[in-house]
């Protein structure tokens, strides 16, 4: 294990500009390490660099995790302005208790740890959406644009991720393949394998939310459409009595029903029965239902 730590550095971007300005220069000069928005792999003559952008569990839209890495002069060089290599590659060490000799190999290991518990946590996410699938079944929409929002929002940032962490692997692999590494050739496969399931489980969640998207706002419209049945229903039931009191509200000087003893009640009769037929003729056609 000793020799695995003596194949590691730590660098601040200072320090590794000031030992590798060539490097520097080529692959970091034009960014700053807090402004890095995804990962990448480039493979040189003499160095392998790149950066990681790591989305943070806690709040997948919030900012990520940056840093850069180089493999030089048989070392894996990390470069960051914080602690946090320092911290997880502790936690590193205990997952792969296997020494390696090789920086890309230690490379391999920091990638497979970024990696390893994120089934359970595509699947957790799965379940996430079931809750909320459930609650729109009860009728519980409260905020539910807003939620579905963020799930897509998130989906999105874990979709790019994984999808940099698949070309990085592949990439890496591909270095590996010239050099005749077979058995970093053959992890990184395997790594960009993994990257690629965790990609197609993140298209399987995004086509789930769009699901319950589309069955959110077909419950919207069905809401909509039992509201203008029944302002149809009511329209239609008054438009007769309506055309009635227009049609005695003109005062036309000979009406014969404006004198006559039971005029009023016989229009309140017909105006009644005109709603017990309106009805029967909705119950028939089952508007009510």
């Amino acid at each position: 294990m000793q020799k695995s730590i003596n194949k590691l550095r730590i660098l601040t971007p200072e320090k590794f500009q000031a030992e590798y300005p060539h490097i520097f220069k080529r692959n970091f000069g034009e960014i700053a390490l807090n402004r890095v928005h995804f990962c990448k792999a480039e493979c040189l003559r003499q160095a392998v660099t790149g950066t990681f952008a790591i989305p943070r569990k806690t709040k997948l839209t919030g900012d990520k995790i940056t840093f850069g890495y180089c493999i030089a002069e048989e070392q894996l060089i990390f470069i960051e302005n914080q602690d946090h290599i320092k911290i997880e590659m502790k936690k590193v060490r205990e997952y792969q208790d296997e020494e390696r000799t090789s920086p890309l190999l230690l490379l391999f290991d920091w990638m497979e740890y970024l990696i390893k518990d994120d089934m359970l946590f595509l699947q957790d996410y799965e379940e996430k959406l079931s809750h909320l699938e459930e609650e729109l079944l009860e009728g519980n929409m409260e905020d539910f644009d807003r939620k579905i929002l963020l799930s897509r929002k998130e989906l999105s940032v874990l979709s790019a991720y994984y999808e940099q962490l698949s070309d990085m692997g592949e990439t890496l692999q591909q270095n590996a393949a010239r050099h005749q590494t077979e058995q970093e050739a053959l992890l990184f496969g395997l790594f960009c394998e993994k990257a690629g399931r965790l990609y197609d489980m993140v298209q399987t969640l995004k086509e789930y939310s769009m699901q319950l998207r589309e069955m959110h706002q077909t419950q919207i419209d069905i809401r909509q459409n039992e509201i203008m049945k029944v302002l149809t229903i009511v329209t239609t039931l008054f438009m007769p009595l309506t055309l009635i009191a227009g049609w005695y509200g003109m005062n036309f000087a000979h009406m014969p029903e404006l004198t006559a003893p039971g005029g009023y009640g016989i229009i309140c009769v017909v105006c009644l029965l005109l709603i017990a037929v309106e009805i029967w003729i909705f119950k028939k056609k089952g508007w009510f239902k």
